[in-house]
């Protein structure tokens, strides 16, 4: 008497994916956590994603069926139509998965979108702002500065901090008050001189490296706030809880920080408030 094969082993892929390969791994370590449960009875015996031109990606799997006792019969009569029937039903299924997170990746991302864009703080009042030049022995990855080159001296970095009390934050529409005490909040430069393409070295400026708040423990924040450029914890691990307690000359009024969303390579432009200034909140 023959025995029905219990086993079916099939090969599924989906090629010119609309997603990056590094996205599509993503997705795939995501659904090997819950076991490629969406495949089941298959199991998912390995997979691979493959990049393809014009940041298109290749998603290959191997899987393995059981096959009951009627699969079994029907595997062994017409093994050839059996084969291609389980191939397109996985098929199928796969497809219909890379749907949904390809639907669900553009819904984040016109959220995304929208919150960026009235979510984010576009100016900034400060208290008592202050200036503060310091050297540190800073460790920093190369690829951090691709086309600049961070200046030192004996070795240490030159860093640049303003320092104050964060009182307003203005946004589109909105805008958040703080009340007191005031978070104390402090933008974060290196200085650094331009690298060129032919490796000659052009001007000298200060490199915007993120926000900070005197409490670490709070910075997570920050980006509740809507700032988005906030130091690594690599950097931010080197920075001495110090440089709170250094003393500068501090300007006891207002300050205004108008234009957070330009991109200058220097530094922003702060402006003194006064009841004659333009700058004036009224």
């Amino acid at each position: 008497m023959r025995k029905f094969p219990k086993t079916l082993f099939v090969s599924i892929s989906l090629e010119h994916l609309p997603i990056s390969e590094t996205s599509l791994k993503q997705i795939c370590l995501d659904w090997e956590d819950v076991g490629f449960s969406f495949f089941r009875p298959a199991v998912v015996m390995e997979w691979k994603a493959e990049p393809l031109p014009l940041g298109k990606s290749k998603l290959g799997l191997n899987l393995k069926l059981t096959l009951r006792y009627w699969q079994g019969f029907m595997a062994f009569v017409l093994p050839n139509w059996y084969f291609q029937k389980e191939k397109e039903k996985l098929t199928d299924v796969l497809r219909n998965q890379i749907d949904s997170k390809n639907k669900k990746r553009k819904q984040n991302l016109l959220l995304e979108i929208w919150n960026h864009f009235w979510k984010k703080p576009i100016s900034l009042v400060w208290l008592d702002l202050e200036f503060i030049k310091v050297r540190m022995d800073l460790n920093l990855e190369s690829e951090e500065f691709p086309t600049a080159l961070p200046l030192s001296y004996d070795g240490e970095k030159k860093i640049y901090l303003r320092r104050g009390y964060l009182k307003t934050i203005h946004y589109r529409w909105t805008k958040k008050e703080f009340k007191a005490p005031y978070p104390k909040f402090a933008e974060m430069y290196i200085k650094t001189r331009d690298k060129h393409n032919d490796k000659s070295l052009g001007k000298v400026y200060h490199r915007f490296l993120g926000y900070l708040l005197e409490t670490k423990s709070d910075e997570y924040l920050l980006r509740y706030f809507g700032f988005e450029s906030i130091l690594t914890d690599k950097v931010r691990n080197q920075i001495p809880e110090q440089i709170w307690n250094l003393n500068s000359p501090t300007i006891k009024t207002k300050w205004i920080e108008p234009n957070l969303l330009a991109n200058e390579l220097e530094f922003r432009t702060v402006y003194q408030v006064s009841t004659s200034s333009q700058n004036h909140l009224k």
